[in-house]
């Protein structure tokens, strides 16, 4: 007979009695039945130790060094002689009217707060993709109750629910997801925030430049500091010089475009990080064209006023820069300059606010590959709870 006690600290099962082991290259099968002992009768609350009978059960559990592994389980039944009835043994591995052990439920829940899908998971595990299923529905993520001091917001493309875009609520402070809500409609973000009721504690409030997030802020977070994401204002102005480039190249003789393959990386970097042999060509470039010349010292300048140690530097800069893009007259800062004008209130908090939306932007990538490896999720319920179980 095989060692019980071994096997036992392996199944990690106390009481087991090991009848037969059986492995091959795939498999493992392991025969056991469990202790006899005194037993309280469910419906009557006797005491017995009669035994009725014995039941075999197949039960699939957690993988032995990576094979799938089943537990033939000799099922014993007891009777009660004050009131006649039969009931089966207490065995706290195997939830009821279940025949996967509570360990293997449980590592297939671990499996889905990584990125693998429910398929892969069930391969893995040997069970079906509509057990994984129920093991996801079985978890339940509850609505927080109260807001955390710093509260980012971001949006994206899901396609779950029926609604094009979800919503993501992070915590940059502890660098956790808050919630994930199933549309980014004004509507749907009022009545989330509306049931709150320490909505005057938070405050920063970070968000990319959206007009309804800017709406709430205001109306529900009265105490909060909106602050825009410095990440989606330099954008602008590498579009604005990009957007140049492409101008001038298309206006150039062939001969002359040799001086721009790979240009855009050397375009974008800090002059100062840039090797002795990119400025050398950097400086090619900027003699094609004065409009591109015009276009990088925008560009610098900029990258100068991002960084800046406090508000009144960056004002300072700011102003500086406007007035430089407006002077060049390059149509392509207008967009940047509206956008300046109508948002830098609110991007120079962000030198104030020691937080960013970087967390909240990673987690977004994150979000993209869970999408991906699931070809999309049509639940959002589904989505949230395999959203919430990889970030939390």
């Amino acid at each position: 007979m095989p060692n019980n006690d071994f096997i036992s600290n392996i199944l990690e099962m106390e009481d087991l009695i090991i009848t037969n082991v059986e492995s091959d290259s795939e498999e493992v099968h392991i025969y056991f039945k469990l202790e006899r002992k005194d037993h309280i009768c469910p419906c009557c609350g006797a005491v017995t130790n009669k035994v009725h009978d014995y039941r075999p059960s197949i039960i699939k559990d957690s993988p032995i060094m990576g094979r799938k592994t089943f537990l033939h389980y000799s099922k014993r039944r007891y009777h009660c002689d004050c009131c006649g009835k039969h009931f089966k043994e207490i065995f706290n591995y195997l939830p009821d009217h279940c025949r996967i052990t509570t360990r293997l439920n449980f590592l297939a829940i671990n499996l889905l707060g990584h990125t693998m899908n429910v398929t892969s998971v069930a391969q893995q595990l040997g069970i079906s993709a509509s057990t994984v299923f129920r093991r996801m529905n079985d978890i339940n993520f509850p609505k927080p109750s109260a807001l955390p001091l710093v509260l980012s917001i971001d949006e994206f493309k899901g396609n779950a629910g029926g609604e094009k875009f979800q919503a993501i609520l992070t915590d940059p402070k502890n660098h956790t997801v808050f919630d994930i809500l199933p549309s980014r409609t004004q509507w749907k973000l009022k009545d989330y925030l509306h049931e709150f009721k320490n909505k005057k504690d938070v405050r920063y409030f970070i968000m990319d430049m959206n007009y309804v997030y800017r709406q709430i802020a205001e109306s529900y977070l009265p105490n909060a500091t909106i602050v825009i994401d410095r990440f989606h204002v330099v954008r602008y102005v590498t579009w604005a010089l990009e957007n140049v480039r492409k101008r001038i190249q298309k206006q150039m003789h062939p001969s002359k475009r040799k001086y721009f393959k790979r240009s855009r990386r050397i375009l974008l970097s800090h002059y100062h990080k840039l090797s002795d042999e990119n400025k050398q060509a950097l400086e090619i470039m900027l003699q094609q064209s004065p409009d591109l010349a015009v276009a990088y010292y925008l560009k610098e300048q900029f990258y100068d006023f991002m960084d800046s140690k406090n508000r009144d530097e960056a004002y300072k800069k700011l102003r500086k820069f406007i007035i430089s893009a407006q002077t060049s007259e390059l149509r392509e800062f207008d967009s940047c300059l509206t956008m300046l004008s109508n948002w830098s209130h609110y991007i120079l908090n962000s030198f104030e606010c020691p937080y960013t939306n970087g967390f909240t932007e990673g987690t977004n990538n994150k979000i993209k590959v869970i999408k991906r490896n699931g070809y999309g999720f049509r639940n959002f319920k589904n989505f949230r709870n395999r959203i919430l179980l990889a970030t939390k």
